[in-house]
C-alpha cells in the first residue's frame, strides 16, 4: 500500500499529503524515501514533528515493530557525522538530515531545506508550514505532510485543498485499505 505514495514522490510531485491510519508505517515509509534522496543528492532534509522531544522518541530513538531502530535506516557507510544533541546527521556527500520540533520553528531561520516532512501534522502549529512554504517555493523543494486525522483542523483544511490542486497529491488509507487488521480486529477494537 506504500507503493503508490512512493511512486508519486518519485514522479516529481512536490506537495504530498498522506492521511494514513495509525501504525501503518507513515514515518518509516517517508523516512526511507528521504534517506534515498539525501544519499543521491546533496540536500538538506528536515523532519518536523510537533515537538522536539517527540521527534527524539519517534525517529531518533524509535523502533519498528521488529525492533529495527528507525534512524539506522541511514546506512552507516554514508554517515560523516552524527550529532546526538541536535539530532542531525551529516552525510559524506554533504547532505544534512535533522529532526526538528514545530514548537521551535524559529530555529530554522535562514536555512535552505529541499525536503521537509511534517509528521503528525494535525498536531503541529500551522505556522510551521507558513514559515517553510516560501523556502520550498523558491528552491523547488518538497513538502510531505503525514498524519492521522484529529478532527476538522488545519490538517483537514490542507487535505481538502490538496485534493483539488493539480500540483498536489493527497491520499487517505483506512484499515480496510491496508489489510493490517482484519474486519474482526476492527470490530473488536470498536467494541472495546
Amino acid at each position: 500500500y506504500q507503493i503508490t505514495a512512493l511512486s508519486k514522490l518519485n514522479s516529481g510531485i512536490k506537495r504530498i499529503v498522506l492521511v494514513w491510519h495509525r501504525r501503518c508505517g507513515k514515518d518509516v515509509t517517508v523516512f526511507n524515501w528521504c534517506v534515498e534522496q539525501i544519499i543521491k543528492n546533496t540536500i538538506t532534509c528536515y523532519y518536523i514533528m510537533p515537538t522536539y522531544s517527540q521527534a527524539k522518541k519517534v525517529i531518533w530513538d524509535g523502533t519498528t515493530n521488529d525492533g529495527q531502530r528507525i534512524i539506522e535506516y541511514i546506512p552507516e557507510e554514508f554517515i560523516a557525522q552524527k550529532n546526538q544533541q541536535e539530532m542531525k546527521i551529516r552525510l559524506k556527500n554533504g547532505s544534512l538530515f535533522q529532526l526538528v520540533g514545530s514548537d521551535n520553528i524559529d530555529s530554522l531561520m535562514g536555512t535552505n531545506p529541499h525536503i521537509v516532512v511534517f509528521s503528525e501534522y494535525s498536531l503541529q502549529t500551522p505556522d510551521a508550514w507558513d514559515f517553510i512554504r516560501p523556502i520550498l517555493k523558491l528552491n523547488g523543494g518538497t513538502a510531505i505532510f503525514i498524519y492521522t486525522p484529529r478532527g476538522r483542523n488545519h490538517a483537514y483544511d490542507l487535505y481538502q485543498m490538496a485534493t483539488v490542486q493539480h500540483d498536489w497529491w493527497a491520499q487517505t488509507l483506512k484499515y480496510d485499505d491496508t489489510n493490517l487488521l482484519t474486519r474482526e480486529d476492527i470490530e473488536k477494537e470498536i467494541a472495546e
